[in-house]
């Protein structure tokens, strides 16, 4: 049954959000289909993290750690928690009341579906006031062929099934990948199970001083962490790109058509944009030239010339 409370475990990594993690657990809390438990996993915090949530009470089970990461702390979650389900929540994050009742109608109507995600809102706040940025989230073709060239799934809407985690493994704790290692875990889950988004705002990402990704503004970041989750993927899966000798090798490339050379030149084509829309053109032919450095057969160099043309000449390209 959809309300059967014992089924969702809300995981929220914490480090130092004592201003903020009282409110994402009340939002927590006030969901029209209450959670089975809220774990959260204090990760070394040196404020008063602990003393916030202390007060809650049995509301909340409290695990503690020396800081190793968010991926090491949702791990950790994951490994305490009971659930058939796991949510995954930012310690600094909000939901909206009705998002577990309509993620598990989701999973309820569409029992193949592993993952289940929504759009959300960037937003700030400011004496209590808050103020919406803009709207993340691709809810349109959720599919691992889409992951390849961008994350579009915001951290805070994600409802897994317990055995997909499960199949799929832990999330990579490299310390390099900090502020992609859910991207990274997207992907691997996406190769091998179904996913399906909810075109609704169904969570708040806040912005503040302190966020691992901000509002995407490095653009020298982004493309730093995008390349290395796509290289960790592959790292595992190397099948994700053509093979030598398909027919002896099969590739899971064949279900997504993606050729690596042309995807980590839109990458950088993507970052040069961004950087003329900044008017810092070295930056941006810098970015060109490397993506022209990808070109090794002529069918690669003709579609990358159409991307930089594209780049080049519209005011949005992606």
């Amino acid at each position: 049954m959809v309300n059967d409370r014992r089924r969702v475990s809300v995981i929220i990594p914490c480090y130092n959000a004592a201003p903020y993690i009282g409110a994402t657990i009340e939002s927590v809390l006030a969901q029209t289909l209450p959670a089975a438990e809220i774990l959260v996993v204090d990760d070394g915090s040196h404020d008063d993290s602990l003393a916030v949530l202390a007060g809650f009470g049995e509301q909340v089970r409290i695990l503690t750690r020396p800081n190793g990461g968010p991926a090491a702390a949702r791990n950790m979650a994951i490994a305490h928690a009971s659930g058939d389900f796991i949510a995954f929540l930012d310690s600094d994050d909000l939901w909206e009341p009705e998002k577990l009742a309509r993620q598990m109608a989701e999973f309820s109507a569409h029992p193949e579906t592993g993952l289940v995600f929504s759009e959300a809102i960037m937003f700030r706040e400011e004496n209590g006031a808050r103020t919406a940025l803009q709207r993340i989230g691709f809810t349109g073709d959720p599919t691992f062929r889409q992951l390849l060239f961008g994350d579009y799934i915001p951290n805070s809407t994600v409802v897994v099934r317990r055995e997909v985690i499960e199949a799929t493994g832990p999330l990579n704790e490299s310390r390099e990948l900090v502020g992609a290692e859910d991207y990274e875990y997207w992907m691997r889950i996406a190769l091998r199970h179904r996913l399906r988004g909810i075109p609704a705002s169904l969570a708040w990402y806040r912005i503040r001083p302190g966020n691992l990704m901000g509002a995407g503004e490095d653009i020298e970041k982004g493309l730093r962490l995008a390349k290395l989750a796509l290289e960790a993927v592959e790292e595992r899966e190397p099948s994700i790109w053509p093979s030598i000798w398909p027919s002896i090798w099969p590739s899971i490339w064949e279900a997504h058509g993606v050729d690596r050379a042309q995807l980590f030149a839109r990458l950088h084509l993507r970052a040069g944009h961004a950087w003329r829309q900044r008017g810092e053109w070295r930056r941006w032919l810098g970015h060109n030239l490397i993506a022209l450095g990808q070109c090794r057969q002529p069918q690669t160099t003709l579609r990358i010339l159409r991307w930089m043309i594209a780049a080049a000449v519209l005011r949005r390209w992606s």
